[in-house]
């Protein structure tokens, strides 16, 4: 496994603002839909803002299952996990950002506003003509962790 790719891809996902993130929906069908990355510090666990009633929150209730794909300027970054819908008050608090006021108006309080934690399983990375896939298990191997 090429550790160097690994490295490449935690740093072009600070990079991007949005992705790609795919459900499944009630039907056993995927759904994807744009979502905004809050503040990705590698490609481990991400974070992401929704409404508590919006269709995604309710089809990650159902089967907590998801994929997130970026397209940083390198390439292609490619993650599958799941997810966790997180209600509480300190997780809202720590990524509420400013421009969340135009979607949420009760402010980083607001019900309806809940943070989506994604936790990556496997990835597939396509970065600057390099290639790799793997499961974490099989990165944490190679980093001896």
């Amino acid at each position: 496994m090429n550790l160097n790719l690994v490295e490449l891809a935690n740093t072009s996902i600070k990079k991007c603002n949005s992705a790609y993130m795919g459900v499944i929906d009630q039907d056993g069908f995927p759904s994807v839909s744009t979502v905004s990355l809050i503040n990705p510090e590698n490609i481990l666990e991400l974070y992401f803002a929704t409404g508590l009633e919006g269709n995604k929150t309710k089809r990650l209730a159902n089967n907590n299952k998801a994929s997130v794909c970026c397209n940083p300027k390198e390439g292609n970054i490619t993650l599958v996990g799941e997810a966790e819908i997180l209600t509480d008050q300190e997780s809202k608090s720590r990524h509420w950002l400013s421009w969340f006021n135009e979607i949420f108006e009760g402010g980083e309080t607001d019900p309806s506003y809940v943070i989506i934690k994604f936790t990556t399983k496997r990835a597939s990375l396509w970065l600057k003509d390099d290639g790799a896939e793997f499961t974490i298990e099989e990165l944490k191997r190679v980093q001896g962790k």
